[in-house]
């Protein structure tokens, strides 16, 4: 498996990586440190990515838990910190050209195609300092270019 990329103290480190199913959605994510002794476990429990096994500083803790975010969380769109707090951004796609924008698992906004126009509309339900407007019109363009999928309707 492709190693995993972590950005830290002004640096890029690497670190093997394992995936061990445990079953009922559970998994192991196994980094091996630079020695190749060293064993650190980090899991995904209810929607919280913590370190289960091994000692590390709480800034390469937290830069590891951001690569597994970013690398596993596929409806994660974007990761971001605001006053020393983590923000993650999730667009979840809904039928009829409609996506869900949440931030921290809680509702912020929506984005619509209207097939008729052709045009996205988005409306902030909850303006807030971490999502702004200039983010909703990054995430259309990502829709546009497709970098978000669109949920096909069943007819």
């Amino acid at each position: 498996m492709k190693p995993l990329e972590i950005h830290c103290r002004n640096r890029v480190m690497y670190a093997q990586l394992s995936v061990n199913d445990r079953g009922l959605g559970m998994r192991d994510y196994n980094l091996t440190g630079k020695d190749g002794l060293s064993l650190y476990i980090f899991r995904k429990e209810q929607g919280e990515w913590k370190c289960a096994y091994g000692y590390l500083d709480e800034d390469i803790k937290q830069a590891i838990i951001d690569a597994l975010i970013l690398r596993f969380d596929w409806t994660i769109k974007d990761l971001f910190y605001l006053d020393g707090e983590r923000h993650v951004v999730e667009i979840r796609s809904k039928k009829g050209g409609l996506w869900h924008i949440y931030d921290n698992n809680r509702y912020i906004a929506s984005i619509n195609y209207d097939r008729f126009t052709r045009q996205f509309e988005y409306h902030l339900d909850d303006p807030t300092r971490s999502v702004t407007e200039a983010h909703l019109r990054k995430y259309t363009e990502m829709i546009k270019r497709g970098e978000i999928t669109w949920q096909k309707e069943e007819r």
